[in-house]
C-alpha cells in the first residue's frame, strides 16, 4: 500500500508498517504480539495463540476484528466482509513478510470498514532468483513448528510454493488430562508470468492457489475468580469435548499492467471458501448460562451446576444436564476489483511544480453465509460426558447473502512541501436473509453510503511534518437484522506531528471519533445465547478521543555494537453520550458518560536490545491498563480483590518477550525465543464466559536458513 519508510513518511495521514526483519526478529505466530508496537492499537485476547484475532484500532470493537478491513495482498480476507465480518480465519503471521496499518483518512480507499482503519498482510512474493526457506523449531507444551518453500524465477516465469506448520498440545490443564492444544498448516502456491521487464509496456499474470487447515480443542469456558486465582492455567472437565475444525481453500488471479514507471493497473478476481464446526459447551439445560454460574458459583442452585461443570459431582438428572452447542458455518466470498494508480507532474504553480498521484478502483464483492446450530444434551458421569438419549435439536438454520459494489477513488497533490489527499468512496449493498426454519423472517434490504475523506501534509524543513485530517466512518448493516437498524457512522478527526532522521524518528497523533450511530454485533465470544448470534445493536452518539505517539533511536555505530530503543504509547477515551438500555450483554443498562467496553485507556510497548555483527539479543515488554467487562464509568474492584463484582474490570497486563539469534554463517542461524519471559497470569478477558488468561511462558528453540 506505500511500501518503504521514505513513502510512509510522505503519507498525509496515520501509516504505520512492521517488516521483514522486525517479523523475524521475536519468530512471533501470534498477530496480537506483531501489533503491540503499533499505536492505535489494540486487541483482545481470547485463546493465548491469536488463532481467532480479536483486533480494534481507535476505539473500534476488537470483537473478532469486524470493524477493522482485513485483507493479504490488498485482497479482503474474512469469511464474507459484509455478510458476516466477524474474521474466524486468519493466515498464519510466520509466513509473512511484511504487515501494513492505515487510519484516518489515508484507509478510505480500503473498505467496506472504514471505522477504525485497514490492516493489510504482505505475505511472500516470487522469489527473484531460486530460493529455498526452511524454519525449524520446536519449545514447551510441544509446540512446534514447520515452515518451508521453494521457488525460482526465469526471464517470462516465476513460481514459489509454501507450506507452514504450527502445533501444541496447549498450556491450559484439563481436568482429567486431555489435549487443549491445536494443529494448523497453510500451503500457497504461486505462479507469475510476464512479458520482458525492460520493455516500456509490461504485462504480467500472478496466479495463486491457498489451502488451509485447523483443529483446535479451544474452548469459550473460563474460570470463576477464585478458581482462576488457584490456577490460572486450569479447564473444567464440562469442555472435555470442545473442538474447532475448519478449512479453506482460495484462489485468485490477478492482470498486471505496467506503462512506464508511472501508470499501474491491476484487475483482481478471487474466491474463498470457508467452512467451520464448533461444539463447545454453551449452557446449562435448565436456561442458566455459564457466565451466571461462573459469576456466583456458590449461591443456591448453581453450586450443583458448578459441581457438574467441573466434574466434581455427576448429573442426577436431566435437568442438571449440560448443552454442547455445535455451529457448523460455510462461507464463499468471491469479487472481482480493479484499481489504477498513475503519477505525474502536471504544471507549475510560481516557481513549484504540481505533482500528482491519483488512485482509483472499483469492486464488485459476494458474500453467501450458511448458519446452522445444533444443540445436544450431555450428562456428567464419572467425570465424562455422555448423551441423555434425547435427539439433537435445529436451533438455526439461515442463508445471509450480500452483494456489494464498491468505487473508490483518492489523488494527492504535492505543491512544494505541502501534500493533500482528497478521497471518496461509495459503498452500495444489497443484503438478503434466509430463514429455513421460519419464513417470515426472510428478510431483503439494501443502502448506499458516501465516504469522503481529506488530509494534508506540511513538510516544516527536511524531516519535520505537520498533518491533518478527516473522513467518514463507515461498517454496513448484515443482513437479517431487525427493522430501525443503522449502519455504523462517524465522522473523524486526526492531526499531529511527523519527525525523521537517519538515526530517529517520532510521532505524536490526536484523534476524534464522533460517531452520530456506534453499532454492536452479538457473537459467541462476547457472552451472546443462539437467539442473538448475529444481531446487531445502534449504540447511537458516542465519542471516542485520544493520542498515538510512537519514537525510536539506534545507539552506535556499522563497527560497534547497536541498541535500538523505541516505545509506542496510545491513549483513548470513551464516552456514550446518551442513555439507553441494551441487550447487548456488553453494553446493558447505559447512562450518559459510560465508557466502552474492551478498550484500553492506556497501552504502551517498549522495545530494546543489543545487535552485533552475526548476533543479536532483543527485550520487549507491553503494558495495557484494566479494560471493562461491559459498559460503565465507575471504578470497579479487578479479579484480585474476589467478591460478586469480581469481573467487572480485566487485570492490568504487564508482559515480556525475548530472543536472542546467532549466525552460522552460509549455514543459517539459530535462535531461542521466550514469550511471557516472567510466566505472569493475569486476566486478558472475561467474555464469554469467565476469567481467561493470556499465553503462559513458551520457550523455543528453532533453525532458520534461506538459500
Amino acid at each position: 500500500m506505500f511500501g518503504r519508510r521514505a513513502r510512509r513518511a510522505k503519507t498525509a495521514g496515520s501509516a504505520h508498517a512492521v517488516g521483514a526483519k522486525q517479523l523475524d526478529r521475536y519468530e512471533y505466530d501470534d498477530i496480537h504480539r506483531v501489533l503491540a508496537e503499533v499505536p492505535g492499537v489494540y486487541v483482545r485476547e481470547e485463546d493465548g495463540y491469536g488463532l481467532r484475532p480479536n483486533i480494534g484500532m481507535r476505539g473500534a470493537a476488537a470483537e473478532r476484528s469486524a470493524k477493522v478491513t482485513l485483507m493479504e495482498d490488498g485482497v479482503l480476507i474474512a469469511p464474507a466482509p459484509y455478510a458476516a465480518p466477524a474474521a474466524y480465519y486468519f493466515p498464519l503471521v510466520t509466513r509473512m513478510t511484511g504487515l501494513e496499518v492505515v487510519k484516518g483518512p489515508a484507509g478510505i480507499r480500503f473498505g467496506p470498514a472504514t471505522v477504525g482503519g485497514a490492516l493489510n498482510l504482505v505475505s511472500a512474493p516470487v522469489p527473484s532468483k531460486r530460493t529455498f526457506v526452511v524454519d525449524l523449531a520446536g519449545g514447551n507444551t510441544w509446540y512446534g513448528k514447520a515452515h518451508l518453500g521453494y521457488g525460482d524465477r526465469r526471464q517470462h516465469v516465476g513460481w514459489w510454493i509454501e507450506g507452514v506448520g504450527l502445533r501444541s498440545d496447549g498450556f491450559k490443564e484439563l481436568d482429567g488430562g486431555g489435549s487443549t492444544g491445536f494443529a494448523k498448516w497453510e500451503g500457497v502456491a504461486k505462479l507469475s508470468l510476464n512479458t520482458t521487464e525492460s520493455q516500456r509496456v509490461v504485462h504480467a499474470l500472478h496466479l495463486r492457489f491457498d489451502a488451509a487447515n485447523e483443529t483446535s480443542h479451544e474452548t469459550y469456558t473460563g474460570l470463576t475468580s477464585a478458581d482462576f486465582k488457584a490456577n490460572p492455567w486450569r479447564r473444567y472437565r464440562g469442555t472435555q469435548d470442545d473442538l474447532l475444525s475448519w478449512q479453506r481453500w482460495s484462489g485468485r488471479a490477478r492482470y498486471e499492467l505496467r506503462l512506464g514507471e508511472d501508470v499501474a493497473v491491476n484487475v483482481t478476481a478471487y474466491r474463498h471458501q470457508f467452512q467451520r464446526t464448533w461444539a463447545k459447551l454453551s449452557g446449562f439445560v435448565v436456561g442458566k448460562g455459564i457466565d451466571e454460574v461462573l459469576h456466583e458459583p456458590t449461591k443456591g442452585s448453581n453450586a450443583v451446576l458448578y459441581g457438574v461443570l467441573t466434574g466434581a459431582q455427576d448429573s442426577t438428572s436431566a435437568s442438571e444436564g449440560l448443552i454442547l452447542g455445535t455451529n457448523a458455518r460455510s462461507y464463499v466470498s468471491q469479487g472481482v476489483q480493479a484499481e489504477v494508480s498513475a503519477e505525474s507532474a502536471t504544471g507549475k504553480l510560481g516557481e513549484t511544480v504540481v505533482r500528482h498521484e491519483l488512485v482509483a478502483g472499483v469492486r464488485l464483492h459476494s458474500d453467501v453465509v450458511g448458519r446452522r446450530a445444533l444443540e445436544a444434551t450431555r450428562l456428567m458421569q464419572g467425570g465424562a460426558l455422555v448423551g441423555d438419549g434425547s435427539a439433537e435439536k435445529t436451533m438455526r438454520d439461515a442463508t445471509a447473502e450480500a452483494l456489494a459494489l464498491a468505487a473508490w477513488a483518492q489523488d494527492t497533490v504535492e505543491l512544494g512541501r505541502l501534500r493533500v489527499s482528497v478521497g471518496m468512496r461509495m459503498e452500495l449493498v444489497s443484503t438478503a436473509w434466509i430463514d429455513h426454519l421460519d419464513a417470515d423472517r426472510t428478510d431483503n434490504n439494501s443502502f448506499m453510503a458516501l465516504i469522503p475523506g481529506v488530509a494534508a501534509l506540511y513538510t516544516v524543513s527536511g524531516g519535520v511534518g505537520l498533518l491533518a485530517g478527516v473522513h467518514k466512518g463507515f461498517s454496513p448493516v448484515a443482513p437479517g437484522q431487525p427493522d430501525g437498524t443503522k449502519p455504523e457512522q462517524s465522522w473523524n478527526y486526526e492531526a499531529g506531528a511527523r519527525l525523521n532522521g537517519k538515526r530517529w524518528r517520532a510521532e505524536v497523533i490526536g484523534f476524534f471519533n464522533d460517531y452520530s450511530n456506534l453499532k454492536g454485533t452479538c457473537t459467541f465470544s462476547s457472552g451472546c445465547g443462539v437467539g442473538q448470534v448475529g444481531q446487531e445493536f445502534n449504540g447511537g452518539n458516542v465519542w471516542i478521543y485520544g493520542a498515538e505517539a510512537t519514537a525510536g533511536v539506534l545507539f552506535g555505530g556499522r563497527k560497534s555494537v547497536r541498541v535500538p530503543v523505541s516505545a509506542t504509547y496510545t491513549l483513548t477515551q470513551s464516552r456514550f453520550q446518551a442513555g439507553f438500555v441494551s441487550q447487548n450483554p456488553q453494553w446493558g443498562t447505559v447512562e450518559v458518560g459510560d465508557a466502552l467496553p474492551y478498550v484500553p485507556v492506556h497501552q504502551l510497548a517498549v522495545h530494546t536490545g543489543l545487535r552485533g555483527v552475526g548476533w543479536e539479543l532483543s527485550l520487549s515488554g507491553r503494558y495495557s491498563s484494566p479494560m471493562r467487562n461491559s459498559a460503565g464509568q465507575d471504578e470497579a474492584p479487578n479479579a484480585a480483590s474476589g467478591g460478586a463484582d469480581d469481573d467487572r474490570l480485566t487485570d492490568a497486563t504487564l508482559m515480556f518477550d525475548a530472543a536472542a539469534h546467532m549466525s552460522l554463517g552460509a549455514i543459517g542461524k539459530v535462535y531461542v525465543t521466550a514469550r511471557n519471559l516472567l510466566d505472569s497470569a493475569q486476566v486478558v478477558s472475561y467474555r464469554p464466559f469467565g476469567a481467561r488468561p493470556g499465553m503462559r511462558r513458551l520457550v523455543m528453540v528453532g533453525f532458520k536458513t534461506r538459500f
